[in-house]
């Protein structure tokens, strides 16, 4: 392995090597080894090391390898192939190094003094796959012409060829990875499943599916409309409280454990019995509660605009599921995946024209819903930031971990929700602490408006001895 060794570390500063020595296929399969090694550790660490373990995934790196490998080969003269192969490998080793290294600083960079750059993930990922991607081709230069030395500019177009078709690879050919998050969606993974996701939500495969689809429409509307005329009237002369609680993924049981229990502690704390509107993607319930999709969620928000009193009157919307990087997951019982998104949400509730409004979402980066919602009439309560996962989300449990510290642990009769939400966060620091997880940095907004309208509801709650 000398030979590759003295060829990159003068490539790494782009100089090229006299007289290299050759390696054969054993180097070269090393090489790729480490290379998968190194791609499964840093999904792992990706996952928080809590991901599950996925053999499909297993083998999707290592022919991911072969392919790149496979692709390269034809960049490459027979004569220097293995050894630049080889080289090439361990250049994209310490690439990938280096990248997901800043990746995993930035997630930490927030509390610091002016790192709020450093902090935005589309920011540091552009600059730094730019930056990198320049120091590997001009290695990458020098590595071929230390096997046959040409002139700059035909080795430069070659390499920059070379890069651009591992580019393709990496972006269309399907994978997953080896460690699987909780908050995983494959329509992430590669383009390729980007765009299969895409026209799967855009339109039906088929006329069948368009028939069964246009079927099930009235069913769902007649349990909607049943959920709205099962609310009892609003009571005259007082602010009533109504309460929208949405269970996004079908599949997973503690989503729709976590909303029972949540709407029972909220029952609790607020005037809210017989004001409840349920929502629900589940095998369980496909015949006593609607599902929830984004028109369904803006139908209900609309339908119960319509009984409130707007100007006194307070909608209480929390919704628990996955949370995708844009949006909120809903995951139907037949397996399709899209996503109700922030705009979304904030245009449903000021279309239906409801003013005071406390919004809680139990899912991951659920501190995207914050900037469109908050307002000095909201409430805004998430499970995670922007950029951060959550966690608890197994299929075993009750409660996700937001669920347990801010449900069953911190609303009391007579707590407020800001002294509900603190205690709630330093729970879930505790139990990350413990995990050795990442931290979620659950995310609140309070309007000063709408706290002040809460209070003496909270406070007759505590008297009424509920």
């Amino acid at each position: 392995m000398w030979s590759v060794i003295q060829v990159l570390l003068r490539a790494s500063i782009w100089r090229r090597t006299p007289k290299p020595g050759f390696v054969g296929l054993p180097s070269l399969l090393a090489c790729a080894g480490a290379l998968v090694a190194v791609r499964i550790a840093t999904q792992f660490l990706a996952s928080g090391g809590q991901g599950d373990f996925n053999p499909y995934g297993l083998n999707a790196a290592i022919a991911w390898i072969a392919l790149e490998i496979a692709v390269a080969a034809f960049f490459i003269k027979p004569a220097a192939r293995a050894t630049a192969l080889s080289a090439m490998l361990i250049l994209t080793i310490l690439a990938e190094i280096a990248i997901d290294a800043v990746k995993f600083a930035s997630t930490y960079a927030s509390p610091l003094p002016g790192a709020e750059v450093l902090a935005n993930g589309q920011v540091v990922s552009a600059a730094l796959f730019a930056v990198v991607s320049l120091w590997w081709v001009g290695a990458m230069v020098a590595v071929l012409r230390s096997f046959a030395p040409q002139p700059l500019p035909k080795t430069l177009v070659r390499v920059a060829a070379l890069w651009a078709a591992l580019v393709a690879v990496s972006a269309l050919v399907p994978h997953v990875p080896v460690f699987v998050a909780r908050d995983f969606d494959v329509r992430s993974a590669n383009l390729w499943e980007a765009a299969l996701a895409r026209l799967a939500a855009s339109r039906p495969t088929d006329s069948a599916q368009a028939r069964d689809a246009s079927a099930g429409e009235q069913p769902q509307a007649r349990l909607l409309q049943a959920e709205i005329a099962a609310l009892t009237p609003r009571s005259k002369g007082a602010t009533n409280v109504y309460a929208l609680g949405i269970n996004g993924w079908a599949g997973e049981d503690v989503f729709l454990k976590e909303l029972d229990g949540g709407l029972s502690a909220l029952s609790a704390a607020l005037p809210i019995s017989g004001h409840i509107v349920r929502l629900a993607n589940s095998g369980e319930t496909p015949q006593t509660l609607p599902p929830a999709t984004p028109g369904s969620i803006d139908a209900a928000v609309k339908a119960i605009g319509k009984i409130i009193d707007k100007d006194d009157d307070i909608l209480l919307v929390f919704m628990t599921s996955h949370g995708m990087r844009t949006g909120f997951g809903l995951r139907f019982p037949n397996g399709t995946v899209t996503e109700l998104t922030p705009a979304a949400l904030a245009a449903a509730l000021d279309g239906a024209g409801i003013k005071n409004r406390v919004v809680i979402v139990s899912a991951c980066f659920a501190g995207i819903f914050l900037p469109p919602v908050a307002n000095d009439n909201s409430i805004v309560l998430t499970a995670a930031d922007a950029t951060h996962t959550s966690f608890g989300c197994a299929p075993e449990r009750d409660w996700t971990y937001f669920g347990d510290a801010f449900f069953r642990q911190s609303v009391r009769p007579g707590r407020d929700f800001q002294h509900a939400f603190d205690n709630a966060r330093v729970l879930i620091a505790g139990w990350e602490l413990m995990d050795h997880a990442q931290p979620s940095n659950p995310q609140a907004h309070f309007g000063s408006a709408l706290v002040a309208k809460l209070a003496p509801l909270f406070q007759t709650e505590q008297a009424s001895g509920r």
